[in-house]
């Protein structure tokens, strides 16, 4: 049960986050953030659901679907701006100019990808002093899903490095800082669950760095045409704000300039 209750209030702390910032004219109300929004108390209801029949009380179960993961993703990083914002932290985000067909139906459980996702971004966002930045890279490589979030937080201890994925450890950097020490268990099985991986070391000049693959180990929906095509989900659909391949929030003069960067 506690994994679920922290699940719920991360999504509902990442909704509350969001609103409190429209009423105090910090972030406009687009399309985008209120997508990202809807999301995150769509994860909440869905994870809510489980609680009075008992089903989430030992595990959090995964549902494969083939569903546009770019969104799922996308959605989940855009509703952790306020935070950053909250807490005096850059926050870019780079990703493919075009979302690749296998992005469009790719097999997995859209509120683990999302658990995964608000786990490892919101935690380093956390970690990272006030006028520091934390970076989020989404890549499709040969169709598998790689997600790096980077941070100017103070890095793994050594001595915490085979720890930091135990459920409920703490390493010496969390001391100060607020949590349960369970995001980052969540994160790992949920990758694992889905036959991916996540791994974490520091980047020297910055502080750590967090990187998620997911493989695309499931056969993705294919029209009669033979072509790979979009599945419709309940999830909010993004509009137009990530047409380019980089955006950047944050007022940093740095974090302006990372946003004429391009991928390929």
């Amino acid at each position: 049960m506690k994994s679920v209750v922290h699940e719920i209030r991360n999504h509902l702390a990442v909704a509350v986050a969001n609103v409190e910032a429209f009423r105090d004219g910090v972030l406009e109300p687009s399309p985008a953030r209120l997508a990202a929004v809807l999301q995150a108390l769509h994860e909440a209801e869905v994870l809510l659901r489980d609680v009075p029949s008992g089903t989430a009380t030992a595990h959090l179960e995964v549902a494969t679907q083939p569903i546009d993961i770019c969104t799922v993703i996308t959605n989940e990083v855009l509703g952790l701006e306020a935070l950053a914002k909250e807490r005096g932290v850059g926050f870019g985000v780079r990703q493919c100019s075009v979302c690749e067909a296998s992005c469009s139906a790719f097999a997995c459980d859209p509120v683990c990808i999302g658990e995964i996702v608000n786990n490892i971004v919101s935690n380093a966002i956390r970690y990272t002093p006030p006028g520091g930045r934390v970076d989020v890279e989404c890549r499709n490589v040969r169709g598998d899903i790689v997600l790096n979030t980077t941070d100017d937080g103070p890095g793994i201890d050594r001595k915490d490095a085979v720890r930091i994925f135990e459920s409920g450890y703490r390493g010496n950097a969390s001391r100060d800082t607020p949590g349960s020490g369970m995001g980052l268990a969540l994160a790992k099985r949920f990758a694992e669950e889905h036959g991916g991986s996540i791994a974490a070391h520091n980047v020297e000049g910055r502080g750590a760095q967090f990187t998620i693959r997911l493989p695309s180990t499931v056969a993705r929906a294919v029209a009669q045409d033979g072509r790979p095509h979009s599945v419709e989900t309940s999830f909010p659909k993004l509009p137009t704000l990530f047409a380019s391949a980089v955006y950047a929030l944050g007022d940093e003069p740095n974090a302006q300039r990372s946003s004429e960067e391009k991928i390929t």
